[in-house]
This record gives structure tokens, sequence and C-alpha cells, in this order.
């Protein structure tokens, strides 16, 4: 069984452009990709499209995912959300071994287990930290299609 250490961590922010930018100040990150909400659906800002331009075609920001060398972070928007305090939660890159017995773990210590891609499960623990199993290889990839803009 591998877990090859934290896949990603995600942070809680009130304004995912602003976070965006002050995170990559900070550590001098890429933005590997935006995911917002469009017409009510979930999806990708195109590369091109800055959050300016989204945000005047009526897109409502989610997450920006950044990223370099082998570390990456994401800013999510906090309203609504549960994470433990700013930190959302933390995402394991794991082997498909690993990605079954921690899984098949968890469950019989009596977390719920939601599978929500066929590479990506999340659990809350017994501290209520929030858990992913992530058994896609980093760096980690955009989940949603892109908006046609």
């Amino acid at each position: 069984m591998y877990v090859g250490g934290v896949h990603h961590l995600v942070l809680l922010v009130e304004d995912v452009p602003n976070g965006e930018s002050y995170y990559r100040e900070l550590f001098d990150l890429e933005v590997r990709f935006r995911e917002a909400v469009l017409d009510g659906e979930s999806g990708t800002v195109p590369d091109e499209v800055s959050w300016d331009e989204a945000l005047d075609r009526g897109v409502a920001p989610y997450m920006s995912f950044l990223g370099r060398d082998e570390f990456y972070v994401a800013v999510a928007g906090a309203e609504g959300q549960q994470g433990t305090g700013r930190l959302d939660h933390i995402a394991l890159a794991v082997d498909d071994e690993a990605f079954e017995t921690i899984t098949e773990r968890a469950n019989s210590l009596g977390c719920d287990v939601k599978e929500n891609a066929p590479h990506h499960r999340v659990f809350r623990d017994r501290y209520n930290v929030e858990w992913e199993l992530n058994a896609k290889s980093r760096p980690p990839g955009q989940a949603f299609e892109e908006f046609d803009m």
C-alpha cells in the first residue's frame, strides 16, 4: 500500500479571485484551473478568460487550483463550507491498493465514505477532519468540462 504524501490542500477564503491572487504571489504559484458555477452548472473557466471577465459573464467563482513543482493548493469559497477552520480538507496521493484499503478501513471505523469520481473518495474522520483519497496522478487536473464562453 502506497501513500505518496499530500496530494493537495484546499484553503477556504471569502473571495476566490483575491485568494488566488494572494497565494499566487505568496508562493509563486501558477493557475492550473479555475472552477465556477454558471447558470446553476459547475464547470471550468477557460484558461484565456480572467476572473474579471468571467464575473462580467455571470460566473460565480467556486475554486482556483494553483501549483508549482510538487506543491498544489486550492482556494475555495468559504460560504456554506463545513471544513475544519480555514482548512477544508487534506487530499492524499494514493495508489490503487491504498485507495481500496483505506476506504475499507474508514468504512470499518464508521466513516461515511463517498465516491464522487472513479479516482476520488472523501470521508470525515471521528475528529471531523475531511480526507480525500486521490488515486489520480499529480498534478491535479480539472474535474469539470470547460464552459463555452
